[in-house]
């Protein structure tokens, strides 16, 4: 009965010493629990008893159980007999209980096994047992005993709390929670209603419940819907959006603004919300059975059970809402209106009518619409290109062993989507539905390829003489780059039913032809390459053409040998003797007796005299005449190349190519010798080279005193080309030959250039300074030239000595090669010496005079290279702000094309607002927003753009301008810049709760300040108070001094707690501060702002209207600056060096 008695009192006491245990710190049970299944992870052991020892406090006995490990302990009395079990055995420990605990224990005994104690009491007990981790305490408490049971000790209870915090902590971490995946969420405003579109894959199902008014969308899952670019987006028809996620699902609620309904659609791409007026979306259900049926229509489930209903997926017909997505925000297609022609609809019914092709067991592509395509291939990965503005998801590969590399990226109005291609594989790209219009696209990989056209690159000619290339493909969409890899490769969509694309790769010089089975891919090896779409297909051009071969020609035959030549050494000796005058008055009386029909050749031998001494003019108006009267001497080869002959002579090269090039004329040796010396003489040295190459042999059968020009020429030619030993033996053969003192001058010249050439430079240098003082012109000015730069580049000659010489001879010579020498000489000495604008002047000056001229080309090309240096790299850096900006305005035709230049307008645009010139630093970056840009860099310039309209007080236009630009995926750091002009634009524009909300949840120094300034300009003096007291932060605690920055916080946030009679909040900041503002030179205004009654003071009028004056957003873009310099324009009116982010104290 008594044993009875006592088990029954400990089972029921039990509980409440729990419950007690519990309230002090943590119940025995549910740690031991703990520890018991954190311990059973490890290789079970065998248990053991390491001490058992008793006391007698106060009037109850102890007996405390240490093990090494947790070891249950079970209890029970029989009358006076308490047997102690253990869950396992657990030899060892001693046997002194009975000498610790004389009053309550008269023997102990170990059972044999090790598996508990025995004790023999000295009377009966109330037992109470209490586990706590591996110890174990068994309380006797008297029969009388009221109350609760004895607590453990203070010491057990903290090490138990902190074991337990070590046992949860290695249980979080051996089954860490799963990391929510982000859905970004995209806001659409379409004239009827405002949509909101999350990406979903298609195994997600997500719960839509009704709740009054608003919406609730559950996503089961790790899942985060991301808001941030919907953030002060969603106006006037969302009044609220409010996002809640942990590690079960997430949770979406949309509440709509008063008079608006919310509709929900779930598609193969994700989910859609739409928020219309009322009258659009229609009324609301009656009662309680039309609720129930929207909530049905509106559910993902019931909607996936209908649409599956069609045996084929493509019978499906779209649905009005899908065929506007939202991403881009891209409007409803109207309905096509009815045709009144019966004609056409009799044609329409007559033609034959292609079954829709049913999707297969690749990656299906649906849209609302037809969407332009391309696909091409490039290092064993394809890639996919989709022009739409809808949102494009990756299904689920399935069967067709495609799987996605990374996520879907937006470029523009493009979505690119890479994929592996499988081993021994191809990829194709089909449609699927309607063949005249398809709901999509079908991306397989199989064995054997469709049908399809081959794409051929033809030569486009170009103005100017340039060549591009031009391709035929069926109806081509846009042109868009793409930075696949750091390579820049254009991407032109077709939309074309039939695959038309480049079978295999194709190398040019500027770019490539990358293999495609649709549309086209150009990966670019020049920085101005154009890829553009035209009416005929593409075009590929260049500012400078393409360099591509040439023509392929017929075999050049041998040129065949010369009998007699149209210039004889003897009738041209004949010519030259004696009286000449005499000599061709008689040759034209002869010429004049004969009848008309025999003047032929009488004439031409005048012609020859005439030539002979040097009046080609005159010899070719006879020859013109010869022409004239008789068409048969017309074609004669002496008569055509005398005629070209003259007009060589005359400088007249492109009439005299025109004249030597008949098609009779073109194997002629002799003509052939003509047709190099007028190229030598218009500075086409190859084409000269090629020319003179076999034919030479003639100048030794030609008159001397004409030998030794024309040897001249050949000698330059060599010279030009690189062949100095064939110039020294034309100049030799050419010496002896020539009376001519400016032909002499000429090869003494040639020589100069073949020592300079050779490394003899004194000789060089010796040769031109005798020829300029003594030579003739324009021998003279040429060699003056050469003698000036081959000074300045052996160091004996200063820069300025150089341009003294050059600006000089500048003034006395006119004309030809040798001026553009001079000049394009300056131009490089200027700009060795920094003087930019003078350099650029040279090199419009040579554009002007020469613009076909090899050395103007050059020097141009020169100046591009200049203009770059100058304003992107540190060449300019002496420049001051006005003198870059008025060196851009008068010189731009030398900017870059392409990137850098897009690059030097945005660094000039900085410029500009350096000189407090916002609205031509404006006008520029909108140019580049209007016309120049797409996608990211878009927006990012326009975030620049924003940033100036805020500075020249313009909010509006800064927030039509982020408005106009604004793409759903968007780098982080650029959506939030973009976030943060947003909201400060707003802000001054009164939309307070607008610009909270769209910075809402971002932290950091410029949020933080954005969001201070927002609440003083709203005058929600609490809130703005504590607002610039966060931005404080610990600055109260550091020994330094305050900054002015600093300073100004805290006295705004003074002002702020005064006008709202923050009493707490600004004992708080006087507390903090006293001390630091103490120090500072606006103590008597702390002082005054922090005293009893401020707001009674009459400085404190004074003190705020300083405050609310002081500028804020100078303040915010120095915080916005320092985190985002690739996006920031400079201070206002101010240099760069002398650049300050603090604002100056307002008191």
């Amino acid at each position: 009965m008594g044993a009875a008695l006592a088990t029954g009192r400990r089972s029921g006491r039990r509980g409440a010493s729990a419950r007690r245990t519990g309230r002090k710190a943590l119940a025995a049970g549910p740690l031991a629990l703990m520890l018991g299944l954190a311990a059973g992870l490890a290789p079970a052991e065998a248990a053991r008893l390491l001490s058992a020892k008793g006391s007698q406090p106060e009037s109850y006995g102890r007996i405390v159980l240490a093990f090494d490990k947790w070891v249950p302990v079970r209890a029970k009395l029989s009358g006076t007999i308490l047997v102690l079990s253990y869950a396992e055995r657990a030899p060892g420990g001693s046997e002194r209980l009975a000498t610790e605990m004389p009053a309550f224990i008269s023997a102990v005994r170990r059972d044999p096994d090790g598996t508990g104690l025995r004790l023999a009491l000295q009377r009966p007990y109330r037992i109470n047992v209490q586990e706590a981790g591996e110890q174990v305490f068994v309380d006797l408490l008297p029969e009388s005993w009221a109350g609760l049971p004895p607590p453990l000790p203070p010491e057990i209870v903290a090490d138990l709390a902190r074991r337990a915090q070590v046992a949860e902590a290695a249980l979080k971490a051996a089954t860490p929670a799963p990391v929510p995946k982000p859905l970004s969420l995209e806001v659409a405003h379409l004239p009827s209603l405002t949509r909101l579109s999350v990406r979903l894959p298609a195994d997600v199902k997500p719960g839509i419940e009704r709740t009054g008014a608003a919406t609730r969308i559950t996503l089961p899952g790790a899942w985060r819907f991301d808001v941030a670019d919907t953030r002060g987006r969603t106006k006037p028809a969302i009044a609220a959006l409010t996002t809640e996620s942990d590690e079960k699902a997430a949770t979406l609620l949309v509440t709509p603004a008063e008079d608006y309904a919310v509709t929900t659609d779930r598609d193969e791409d994700g989910l859609t919300v739409d928020v219309a007026p009322r009258k659009a979306a229609g009324s609301e259900p009656a009662d309680k059975a039309s609720a129930d049926k929207a909530a049905t229509d509106n559910d993902p489930t019931s909607r996936e059970t209908i649409a599956r209903a069609p045996a084929d997926p493509t019978d499906r017909k779209p649905e009005p809402a899908k065929g506007a997505r939202a991403g881009q925000g891209a409007a409803a297609q109207p309905a096509a209106p009815p045709r009144s022609d019966t004609k056409a609809a009799d044609a329409a019914q007559a033609r034959p009518v292609r079954p829709p092709r049913p999707a297969g067991d690749g990656l299906v592509f649906r849209f609302g619409q037809p969407v332009p395509a391309a696909l091409f291939e490039r290092a064993g990965l394809a890639t996919l290109v989709f022009e739409t503005a809808e949102p494009v998801a990756v299904p689920d590969p399935g069967r067709s062993g495609l799987r996605p590399v990374g996520e879907p990226s937006r470029t523009g109005g493009v979505v690119a989507l890479q994929f592996g291609v499988p081993a021994g594989r191809l990829i194709d790209l089909l449609p699927v539905g309607d063949p005249e219009a398809p709901s999509g696209w079908e991306l397989v990989a199989g064995e054997t390829l469709s049908p399809s056209d081959t794409l051929v690159a033809t030569r486009l000619p170009a103005a100017g003489g340039r060549v591009g290339l031009g391709i035929t493909l069926p109806d081509p969409g846009r042109a868009t780059w793409l930075d696949l890899a750091g390579e820049r490769i254009a991407v032109v969509t077709s939309a074309g039913r039939r695959p038309a694309g480049i079978a295999k790769r194709q190398r040019f010089v500027d770019f490539e032809l990358l293999p495609s089975r649709l549309g086209l891919a150009v990966l670019a090896q020049a920085d101005d390459l154009v890829v553009r779409p035209d009416l005929d297909g593409v075009a590929i051009t260049r500012e400078g053409g393409l360099a591509v071969s040439p023509v392929a020609r017929q075999p050049e035959v041998t040129v065949a040998e010369a009998g007699d030549l149209a210039i004889q050494r003897g009738p041209w000796e004949v010519a030259r003797r004696g009286n000449v005058r005499d000599t061709l008055r008689e040759q034209f009386g002869a010429t004049a007796a004969v009848s008309g029909s025999l003047r032929g050749p009488p004439r031409l031998a005048y012609a020859r005299s005439l030539l002979a001494n040097g009046l080609n003019l005159e010899a070719l108006a006879v020859l013109e005449a010869i022409a004239a009267d008789d068409p048969l001497m017309a074609t004669q080869r002496d008569v055509m190349i005398l005629r070209g002959a003259a007009e060589a002579l005359m400088g007249r090269d492109v009439e005299a190519k025109r004249a030597l090039s008949v098609e009779s004329l073109l194997r002629d040796p002799e003509a052939s010798l003509w047709r190099g010396y007028a190229d030598a003489t218009a500075g086409r040295w190859l084409a000269a080279e090629s020319a003179f190459r076999g034919t030479l042999a003639i100048l030794d059968r030609y008159p001397d005193d004409l030998q030794g020009p024309m040897r001249a020429i050949v000698a330059e030619t060599a010279i030009e080309a690189g062949d100095l030993e064939a110039a020294t033996g034309q100049i030799a053969a050419a010496a002896g030959r020539t009376p001519d003192v400016r032909i002499r001058d000429r090869l003494a010249l040639l020589r100069g250039r073949i020592e300079e050439a050779t490394g003899q430079g004194v000789a060089a240098a010796a040769t031109y300074e005798r020829l300029s003082q003594n030579g003739a012109q324009p021998e003279a000015a040429e060699a003056a030239l050469r003698g000036a730069l081959l000074g300045h580049a052996a160091g004996k000659l200063t820069i300025a000595e150089t341009v003294d010489r050059l600006e000089r001879l500048l003034l006395t010579w006119r004309g030809g090669e040798t001026e553009n020498g001079v000049v394009a000489g300056l131009a490089r000495l200027y700009a060795e010496a920094g003087r930019w604008r003078d350099a650029l002047a040279m090199t419009r000056r040579a554009n002007a005079t020469a613009p076909d001229a090899p050395t103007s080309r050059a020097l141009h090309a020169e100046a591009q290279v200049l203009f770059d240096d100058l304003f992107l790299t540190g060449r300019g850096d002496a420049l001051s702000g006005i003198e870059a900006v008025a060196l851009y305005f008068d010189y731009k035709e030398f900017s870059p094309i392409g990137r850098r230049g897009d690059e030097i307008v945005r660094r000039l645009s900085d410029r500009l607002v350096e000189l407090d010139l916002l609205d031509s630093a404006a006008d520029l970056l909108q140019h580049q927003v209007d016309n120049r840009l797409a996608g990211p860099a878009r927006a990012g310039v326009a975030a620049r753009l924003a940033a100036i309209r805020l500075m020249d007080a313009k909010p509006l236009q800064a927030l039509e301008i982020l408005d106009a630009t604004y793409l759903p995926e968007l780098p982080g750091d650029l959506r939030r810049a973009r976030s943060l002009i947003r909201a400060r634009a707003l802000s001054d524009l009164s939309r307070t709760d607008l610009a909270l909300e769209t910075i809402e949840g971002e932290t950091g120094a410029d949020a933080q300040r954005l969001r201070a300034d927002i609440l003083w300009g709203a005058r929600r003096w609490r809130e703005a108070g504590e607002a610039h007291e966060m931005l404080l932060g610990d600055a109260w605690r550091g020994r330094q001094p305050l900054d002015d920055a600093a300073r100004a916080d805290v006295i705004r946030a003074a002002i702020a707690y005064d006008l709202s009679a923050e009493s707490l909040g600004l004992e708080r900041l006087k507390a903090k501060f006293a001390g630091p503002m103490a120090e500072s030179a606006d103590a008597r205004t702390f002082a005054l702002l922090t005293a009893a009654n401020a707001l009674r003071n009459p400085g404190f009028r004074e003190i705020a209207q300083r405050a609310t004056s002081a500028e804020t957003l100078a303040a915010f873009l120095a915080e916005y600056r320092k985190r985002y310099p690739e996006t920031a324009v400079p201070e206002r009116g101010r240099a760069a060096e002398n650049r300050t982010d603090a604002p100056a104290p307002p008191g």
